[in-house]
């Protein structure tokens, strides 16, 4: 028996799929080490990041699974070499599912770096009375490592499996001192990676920014929901992330400030070179004027722009450190900035980010502008023409997005814009892959000369702005009312506020080379709660429009607005350039549901049809539902429901048979018919008469004699089956194509 969704039953064909966990506390593992005859040592119980709830009710530490850690190579115990493996309570580890998409069976491949702070951090979150947590940071020493006492040093034998040689420490390395608590677990959560965003594709500063920005809100939400904000640790703890977060986002802003003081010097170039020619048709045409001689004319005009070339060497000089002085500036301005926003924003959407990314622009094109200004000083007589006089350089940056792309990173030198989409360039840890999104160049220029434009008027009027808002603008970004539903400003409509509607989740599919246009809504099913508290598991994908042009399977994305769902990851198929089936390769839970009726099966896809099934096998659901299958060559080819009992999960078929292997179905989902009697398999053996339709071969409708294949049931043409190779009829076009 095959019992297989989206499994090969072949070890390391099934994907690899990664997580990230904390090991549970001392007391839920540690029987697995010492001298206990039942010890599997090695194992520990871990809370997975995405997997497993946020709750300790909802799966307590004692319910977690065992994960196995892999060792070193020549650390297998064998020949009486070995090294305990050194994990504590509450380090954050990361490894992969042995059994893929199925999640069961986790290993560890290796661990993150932990504190050494844990005497301090517990006194302040004691301050703090932060709720307990099933994610957090807390200390791995407690008296069971003194009772247990299982650590085992290189130098000293093992058996592998009868007693061991013990060591006399007192635990594990934890970088923490035997003069700690002996029985306190501290499990608060000081920050999350779920949520977190990890730019795959470099693909500028910009997406760098956002990415930044967005990972940034992420952990102050989390800190948010543990500890009380008015306390000075939560603020203190606020301000070590932006302060991490601005160094990032300083690195990214680097680049814009280099990208744009080179962009904006080869656009003056050509300006300067009009203006010398300028220059020497007005000297040459006074002069001539007044001589009336036109040699002495054009030697005049000559010499005027020959006086030049001092002030442009300068001028090159002086900008090509221009970029440094810039850059030496940016990282307080850049935490200025974060700083004045980070209690205003709880959802970091696109407005949001670009508005960030619009700021820091302001503040570079001020600076830019500056220097350029001082620098170009000596140079009046070429630039003045510019614009009607009074040549001015922001002037020039901020009426023109081609100064700007280079900045923001949407071109390299002479480089063309990407316009294909090869991937994702972003995954988002605990949700999967997720659109990168074009920066919209002209959106955040015309956004930053609006902001720029309100804190000028502002100074005019004799009362400037607070704080960094007088040197970047007034963005909303720093306004608390941002938060507040309905919110709209001179920038238009960027609400960052709770959603105050918790919707189904959105299907957003990006990627695929250049197909676009697929569009697919959510099916739920595990569905509890009652009205607006509904929650359940996104259990299939309905395409409603299958797009064109995909060169590979999209990406598939599932938008929660209000992130309180996780889990759910799916994957694409495509045919001919279209999407053909969304699977799930795990249906999540906690998402929002909305109304829904009941579900059934109406179809099956055939992603593998798999090798050695013979006719007679046969296949049902752990619904209950039974199929009608199609086998060719040893392989499913059809597959159709024959009942329809309504389903409220992850459809998982089993495939009867004592041959065949390999077959890989997805169950596509929509509302159950109104009719919920059993469909019969029926036959039709009626002669056909002159003029009626028997069936297609080859796309073409055929009318003459048929019989039916004694074993298989299927109509072929000819009056009688002979040994001689002849067609299959079939019910549509489609098929026998």
């Amino acid at each position: 028996m095959d019992n297989t969704t989206f499994k090969t039953n072949f070890l390391g064909k099934d994907g690899f799929v990664w997580w990230i966990g904390q090991i549970a506390p001392t007391e839920e593992w540690i029987e697995n080490f010492g001298t206990n005859p039942k010890a599997w040592g090695m194992r520990y119980k871990v809370r997975i990041m995405g997997y497993h709830p946020y709750s300790i009710v909802e799966l307590s530490d004692k319910d977690l699974p065992w994960a196995q850690v892999l060792t070193t190579p020549g650390n297998s115990g064998s020949l009486n070499t070995a090294e305990t493996v050194r994990l504590a309570g509450g380090d954050v580890v990361i490894g992969f599912f042995l059994d893929g998409h199925n999640a069961q069976v986790p290993m560890i491949m290796g661990s993150f770096a932990n504190t050494t702070q844990w005497q301090e951090l517990k006194e302040k979150w004691k301050e703090s009375g932060a709720p307990a947590s099933p994610f957090g940071v807390f200390g791995g020493y407690s008296k069971e490592f003194n009772e247990a006492n299982y650590a085992v040093n290189k130098s000293q034998d093992n058996s592998n499996g009868a007693e061991s040689n013990l060591s006399n420490n007192d635990g594990l390395n934890t970088g923490y001192t035997s003069g700690g608590p002996e029985s306190e677990s501290y499990q608060y959560e000081l920050t999350s990676t779920t949520g977190a965003e990890i730019d795959l594709c470099n693909k500028g500063p910009v997406s760098g920014i956002k990415s930044d920005v967005k990972t940034m809100i992420s952990k102050v939400q989390g800190l948010k929901g543990i500890l009380n904000a008015d306390t000075e640790f939560y603020r203190d703890k606020v301000k070590s992330i932006v302060s991490s977060s601005s160094e990032s986002i300083t690195n990214h802003a680097t680049k814009i400030a280099s990208n744009m003081v080179g962009d904006t010097f080869k656009n003056i170039v050509p300006i300067a070179q009009t203006g010398l020619g300028v220059l020497y048709k007005g000297v040459s045409a006074k002069v001539t004027a007044a001589t009336g001689n036109p040699a002495i004319g054009h030697v005049a005009g000559v010499a005027a722009q020959t006086a030049m070339v001092g002030p442009l060497n300068v001028a090159e000089n002086l900008i090509g450190c221009l970029a440094n002085n810039i850059i030496a500036d940016l990282g307080e301005s850049t935490e200025g900035i974060l700083n004045s926003m980070v209690d205003n924003v709880f959802d970091v959407t696109d407005c949001v980010s670009d508005q960030v990314v619009g700021a820091i622009t302001n503040d570079i094109i001020g600076k830019v502008g500056k220097g350029m200004d001082g620098a170009l000083g000596g140079l009046d007589k070429i630039l003045n023409f510019f614009s009607g006089g009074g040549f001015n350089v922001e002037n020039i940056i901020r009426n023109s997005t081609s100064a700007l792309a280079g900045a923001i990173g949407l071109r390299g030198c002479n480089e063309p814009i990407q316009t294909d989409d090869l991937g994702p360039c972003r995954y988002r840890l605990g949700y999967g892959p997720i659109s990168a999104g074009d920066a919209d160049l002209s959106a955040i220029l015309k956004n930053a000369n609006t902001a720029a434009a309100a804190s000028t008027a502002a100074k005019l009027t004799g009362f400037p702005l607070d704080g960094i808002q007088d040197i970047v603008g007034a963005f909303d970004i720093f306004n608390s009312d941002m938060k507040v539903p309905g919110f709209k400003s001179a920038l238009g409509e960027c609400y960052s506020g709770f959603p105050t509607i918790c919707e189904p989740p959105k299907i957003k599919i990006f990627g695929g080379g250049k197909g676009s246009g697929g569009e697919a809504v959510p099916i739920f099913g595990n569905i509890t709660g009652e009205g607006k508290d509904r929650i359940g598991s996104v259990i299939d994908i309905k395409i409603t429009n299958p797009g064109n042009d995909y060169q590979f399977p999209p990406f598939i994305e599932i938008v929660d607005n209000c992130k309180q769902g996780y889990g759910a990851k799916a994957l694409s198929v495509i045919k001919d350039g279209k999407l053909t089936n969304i699977y799930m390769t795990s249906v999540g839970a906690n998402y929002p549901v909305g109304d829904q009726p009941e579900l059934s099966v109406i179809d099956v896809a055939i992603l593998n049809p798999g090798i050695g099934y013979s006719d007679g096998d046969s296949v049902t659901d752990n619904f209950g539902n039974e199929y009608d299958v199609t086998i060719q060559n040893g392989s499913i080819v059809k597959i159709k429901p024959l009942t329809t009992t309504a389903i409220d999960g992850l459809v998982e078929f089993t495939i009867n048979s004592s041959t065949g292997a390999n077959a890989d179905l997805s169950a596509t989902i929509d509302i159950r018919p109104e009719y919920q009697g059993e469909v019969k398999q029926v036959i039709d053996c009626i002669a056909p008469r002159t003029g009626n339709l028997v069936g297609y071969v080859k796309g073409e409708p055929y009318y003459g004699n048929f019989h039916v294949h004694p074993n298989t049931g299927k109509k072929m043409v000819g009056a009688a089956h002979t040994t001689t190779p002849h067609e299959i009829i079939y019910d549509t076009p489609e098929e026998s194509l």
